[in-house]
């Protein structure tokens, strides 16, 4: 396992390097065989045909997956840290690489990071697993195989929406809800948790973006929502520094109702950071 305290930056620039595999060439079938298709009467044209669900690509749910209960939380509280504490965080990701597939997982502080190998039907119906490993380019042994089980009802578009799996290392093979991310986890995180127009008590206007852009009395800076639950008494937001060093600058928040509280934070030890009582600005919401 890799450390995961910078992942939300680094997880669509997973890439791994990959050999085409059988079982990603072709569709695993529910059914064991496909009715053979009739011919049309001359003269009456084929009428289109309802899209097939019996059977399961890699493609059907490549994507961004963030688990339900995280979700639920996080609209709840608004606040990444309380959230984490309700509901732990886990988020895969399935990415296309090549012929094959990567798949990235992680609870915002720690991530795996392993290669499809094989898709498999379950013997329950409807019930898949993904058989994944560090290296898809040679045979693996038992023991270096990781199965990933999952269920899910298609979309009309051929896609699933949403998914429940049974993730291995952070959901300890305990089947969870997972909805897709379409717009990406940092937009997703930045909608639900900070993003709008505020004004503190002497009237000075703060805004900030899902796209990760704040205005602030003191300039317009990009900004980042510290997603890892460790090492920190409140949900931060981070300024980065564009070299790839420590972040330039961090706020804490807290929420008290409707208000949003700035808090100062004591970064001297990063891997423990800590947030004033006392606020520097209280923030009040304003209507679009």
């Amino acid at each position: 396992m890799k450390s995961g305290s910078r992942f939300l930056g680094r997880l669509g620039l997973i890439l791994c390097a990959s050999l085409v595999c059988p079982a990603l060439l072709g569709p695993v079938e529910a059914k064991a065989q496909q009715p053979q298709r009739q011919a049309e009467p001359d003269g009456n044209p084929a009428a289109k045909r309802p899209r097939r669900t019996d059977r399961i690509f890699v493609k059907d749910i490549e994507g961004l997956w963030i688990n339900q209960r995280y979700v639920d939380a996080l609209q709840n509280v608004r606040d990444p840290l309380a959230a984490s504490r309700k509901a732990p965080p886990i988020v895969i990701k399935i990415q296309k690489d090549g012929h094959g597939y990567a798949v990235a997982r992680t609870d915002f502080d720690r991530a795996v990071l392993l290669r499809v190998i094989d898709l498999q039907p379950e013997e329950k119906p409807g019930t898949f697993r993904l058989v994944m490993a560090e290296d898809d380019m040679r045979p693996v042994s038992e023991a270096d195989v990781t199965r990933m089980s999952f269920r899910g009802q298609k979309a009309e578009t051929g896609r699933f929406e949403k998914l429940s799996i049974a993730e291995p290392t952070f959901g300890r093979k305990k089947m969870q809800d997972y909805v897709h991310l379409e717009e990406g986890l940092a937009p997703f995180v930045n909608r639900m948790v900070i993003e709008g127009a505020y004004t503190d008590a002497g009237g000075a206007a703060y805004r900030f973006s899902k796209e990760g852009e704040a205005e602030l009395p003191e300039g317009k800076f990009k900004y980042e929502l510290r997603l890892s639950p460790k090492g920190t008494e409140c949900s931060v937001v981070e300024i980065p520094d564009e070299g790839g060093g420590p972040p330039r600058k961090r706020l804490g928040l807290r929420r008290k109702g409707d208000q949003l509280e700035l808090l100062e934070v004591d970064a001297r030890k990063p891997e423990n950071l800590r947030c004033s009582t006392k606020p520097l600005a209280v923030l009040t919401p304003q209507s679009p």
